[in-house]
């Protein structure tokens, strides 16, 4: 009787109140018996229904984050290697978009407005002196992703190009500025070849598949 439900309590207060033979009294609390049994069983049905909190818990009994997304990492903007890539067969197929951050170039968009873009690393000349550098000749680690229709691009230098707008603090662009201007800009560095410094260092980030924000590092040497 423990089992029961309230639903079920309710229920069995009446014949419990009537007065009755020992005989029907027998047969009452065999009825009581079965129905508290029936009523304390819960179905597959329900249960299923139902889990408990126990078994959405994780083994050590601490909360599942299994389906929680990991923040990108940010890396050091003035990093001396090269970002690792993920494990790839560059000879073969569709040059994959870097999921994360990466510290790169642009280096061109397409007329489906789909971006190419490479690893970059800074390579210094003495003292604080160096310049970005790109993967060698012939090189062909590289990306591709489409540029999201919402994609935030912060410009180190105006969107014109010619103030400085970044943080001293952090070397990190703060002018906001068009989804069409980041594409004419990376165009125009494309057509421009055998020039140096025309290809922007930048932190790209790469979302489900799609390239979602740029963000220019500023330094002297520009590119």
């Amino acid at each position: 009787m423990k089992n029961a439900t309230p639903r079920a309590w309710t229920r069995l207060v009446p014949p419990l109140t009537v007065p009755a033979s020992p005989r029907r009294a027998g047969a009452a609390l065999a009825l009581l018996a079965a129905a508290a049994l029936v009523s304390g069983c819960a179905s597959p049905a329900v249960t299923a229904s139902a889990p408990s909190p126990a078994a959405t818990a994780s083994p050590a009994g601490e909360p599942d984050t299994a389906a929680k997304p990991t923040p990108a990492a940010t890396p050091e903007l003035f990093g001396t290697e090269f970002q690792a890539a993920p494990e790839h067969d560059w000879s073969k197929g569709r040059p994959p978009p870097f999921e994360g951050v990466l510290r790169g170039w642009l280096t061109d968009v397409d007329d489906n407005e789909v971006a190419e873009y490479r690893p970059i690393r800074f390579v210094q000349n003495g003292g604080e002196d160096g310049h970005f550098d790109g993967p060698e000749e012939g090189d062909v680690v590289r990306y591709l992703a489409p540029l999201a229709e919402d994609v935030e691009f912060l410009a180190d230098s105006g969107c014109d190009g010619t103030t400085q707008t970044y943080d001293k603090a952090t070397n990190l662009g703060t002018e906001s500025c068009t989804r069409e201007t980041l594409i004419a800009n990376v165009r125009e560095a494309a057509s421009l070849t055998g020039v140096e410094g025309l290809h922007r260092p930048a932190l790209i980030t790469t979302e489900n598949g799609r390239i979602t924000k740029v963000v220019e590092i500023f330094w002297q040497g520009g590119g």
